[in-house]
C-alpha cells in the first residue's frame, strides 16, 4: 500500500525506478567497461547486480537513519512498537529490490552466464544482508533522532563508501596492488558479494561467509541493544 500510494495514477508504478536504474546500468556500465578495457559480457552483469544490491543497501541505510524522525507523527499518536516502522521501511525496499531483479533476468537473456546450484546461496546471503541492515537501521535511526546532523553525514559517507566498494571497478583491476585490502577490509563489499557472486554463479569462499555473518551479528546486537535501552526516549527526542 505504501508503494502504491507513492505511484498513484501512473501506468507502470514503481517500475519507473527500475527503468531509471536500467538506463544507468546500460550507459554507465558500457562507459566503464570501455575505460577499464573490460569485456562487456563479463563486466555488465557484475556491475548491474552490484549496483542493484548497493541501491538496496544505501536506500535502506539512508531511510533507516531518518525513520523515527519521518514517522514522528505516528510515534506520538499511535502506541505501536518502534520496530514496526523499521520493518515497514525494510519491507518496502525489499519489494523495490524485487522489481529491480527484472533487470538481472533481462541481462541473463541478453548476456547469459552459466547456471549452477550455488545460485541458491544468494538466499542465505540475502538473509545475512537483511539482518545487518535491520540492526544498522535501528541503531542509526535512534542516533539520528537524538543528533539530527548525523543523517547528512551518513548520506555523504555512503557516497564515499560507494567508490571504495567493487561496483564500478572489479577485484581483478586491483589484484596484486596495495588497494586489494579494500575488498577484505570493507564490510559492504563482503555483504554485497554474498548476494552478487551466487547470483552470477561465481564461487564464494568460507572466509566471506564467516566475516559476513560476523558483521551481521555484531550490527544486529548493537541495534537490539540500542532499541532495548533507548526506545522509551525516542518520542521525547522528536
Amino acid at each position: 500500500m505504501d508503494i502504491s500510494l507513492r505511484y498513484r495514477r501512473t501506468v507502470i508504478g514503481p517500475l519507473w525506478i527500475t527503468l531509471t536504474l536500467a538506463a544507468t546500468i546500460v550507459s554507465v556500465g558500457t562507459v566503464y567497461a570501455t575505460l577499464f578495457k573490460q569485456d562487456i559480457a563479463g563486466f555488465l552483469p557484475l556491475f548491474a547486480v552490484g549496483l542493484i544490491v548497493w541501491t538496496l543497501i544505501a536506500t535502506t541505510l539512508q531511510e533507516g537513519s531518518g525513520i523515527f524522525v519521518t514517522s514522528g507523527h505516528l510515534i506520538k499518536a499511535v502506541p505501536a512498537p518502534l520496530i514496526v516502522h523499521v520493518l515497514q521501511m525494510i519491507a518496502r525496499n525489499v519489494l523495490i529490490f524485487a522489481h529491480h531483479l527484472v533487470i538481472v533476468v533481462l541481462l541473463y537473456v541478453v548476456l547469459p552466464w552459466p547456471m549452477h546450484w550455488n545460485m541458491l546461496l544468494a538466499l542465505p546471503g540475502f538473509a545475512i544482508l537483511l539482518i545487518a541492515l535491520f540492526g544498522a537501521s535501528v541503531a542509526l535511526g535512534m542516533l539520528c533522532a537524538r543528533f539530527r546532523d548525523i543523517g547528512s553525514a551518513i548520506v555523504s559517507g555512503l557516497q564515499f563508501v560507494f567508490f571504495l566498494t567493487p561496483i564500478i571497478w572489479t577485484e581483478d583491476t586491483v589484484r596484486g596492488t596495495a588497494f586489494h585490502w579494500l575488498i577484505r577490509a570493507n564490510p559492504f563489499a563482503t555483504l554485497l558479494d554474498l548476494v552478487r557472486r551466487p547470483l552470477l554463479s561465481q564461487p564464494t569462499d568460507a572466509e566471506q561467509w564467516v566475516f559476513g555473518l560476523a558483521y551481521a551479528v555484531v550490527v544486529a546486537v548493537i541495534g537490539i541493544g540500542c532499541y532495548a535501552r533507548y526506545r522509551h526516549r525516542v518520542a521525547y527526542w522528536l
